[in-house]
């Protein structure tokens, strides 16, 4: 028999203390599962009998154990409004049940009294936090969590990163002057990136997707969490591309509170940004109906951007959707202005440049 110490610990031959081994939760749950599966495909477990002990485990189990389901704890929370102030006053003793029943008795008026108006402030307390769930409820189903993941299940892809490359003279002219850091957010695949240095610009780019292919320096992070960590005033100027054209309405005003900040006074804010008739044009209906977030019209980056201190802005369109409608040669003028309007109506520019300026 191996020698204990006091705590009743096993002690080896080095006088050391062996302890037992550690159990392994997880896989103790996992054998659980297993032969309650058996158990229920072998009709040994009934249905009714699996019913009843979930509502004998939901009455008497802590609130810790309820596996933090909101509609759980509320049903407890508003079982337990009840005070009941009939003490129990059975006990083995003989004379203690008597001396109980006189206690109860003289306390009974003062009890009942407490716990009445008790009762109806926790009733009132419950009640308000389950009218704030359905609050919170109606807000999740309408939050850009809830389309993501319908999108999800309606099997929707992600956006692809638009291409870039014919804005490459419009920002060279743009940042010419510029001498501080740029950043452009999102890069994509670096193309506009590597056009902007090799104009000179002192610029470099971040993008949430891997790009091990880049050669230019082009960071792995999101736009909103990049600008957050630097401080106001670091950047010369700030492109935005990709992220402006799929979030939801609240990121796209944090993102304009962010480059108003981080832009150094002088310094440029481009967007350069999707048209939105082009770009529910280009998705399918589902993809339309279900995303989170939509491009905005240039007018309303201008807007959003002067409201935050950005002035000068100008708006540089960009190529047609698709193949607008030619004019009748030699045809009568009426005609060719109609056909005009309707080239202004159906074939607007797929996209658009964006660039505001913070006063010194």
């Amino acid at each position: 028999m191996s020698p204990t110490d006091g705590r009743g610990a096993a002690s080896d031959a080095t006088g050391g203390t062996s302890h037992a081994p550690a159990i392994d939760h997880q896989k103790l749950l996992a054998e659980i599962d297993a032969e309650v599966q058996r158990k229920r495909e072998s009709g040994d477990i009934p249905a009714d009998l699996e019913r009843e002990l979930d509502l004998v485990f939901a009455r008497f189990a802590p609130v810790d154990a309820l596996e933090a389901d909101f509609e759980q704890v509320l049903t407890r929370a508003e079982q337990a409004t009840f005070i009941d102030v009939i003490a129990p006053v059975e006990s083995s003793r003989p004379v203690v049940p008597i001396f109980k029943k006189v206690v109860r008795k003289v306390v009974g008026w003062y009890l009942r009294y407490v716990a009445q108006q008790t009762s109806a402030f926790a009733h009132a307390i419950t009640r308000a936090v389950r009218l704030l769930g359905e609050r919170v409820d109606v807000l999740e189903q309408a939050s850009p969590v809830a389309a993501q993941r319908a999108a999800a299940d309606g099997d929707v892809q992600p956006p692809s990163a638009p291409d870039l490359s014919h804005w490459a003279p419009t920002l060279a002219r743009w940042l010419q002057a510029t001498t501080g850091r740029v950043l452009h957010a999102e890069a994509g695949d670096g193309a506009l990136l590597a056009a902007l240095v090799e104009a000179g610009v002192d610029a470099y780019g971040v993008d949430p997707r891997p790009r091990p292919n880049v050669v230019n320096e082009v960071r792995e992070d999101e736009a909103a969490v990049h600008l957050r960590a630097l401080p106001d005033g670091a950047l010369a100027a700030i492109v935005l591309s990709g992220c402006v054209d799929r979030m939801a309405l609240g990121a796209q005003l944090q993102l304009a509170d962010l480059v108003a900040t981080k832009v150094a006074p002088g310094g440029t804010v481009i967007v350069l940004g999707t048209h939105p008739a082009a770009w529910a044009e280009s998705h399918a209906p589902v993809h339309v109906d279900l995303s989170p977030g939509r491009p905005l019209h240039p007018e309303t980056w201008q807007h959003l951007l002067a409201q935050r201190g950005m002035t000068e802005s100008e708006i540089v369109a960009g190529p047609p959707d698709r193949a607008a409608l030619a004019p009748v040669p030699k045809g009568d003028r009426v005609l060719n202005a109609n056909i005009e309007r309707l080239n202004a109506l159906l074939f607007g520019p797929s996209s658009y440049a964006l660039a505001a300026h913070r006063p010194e």
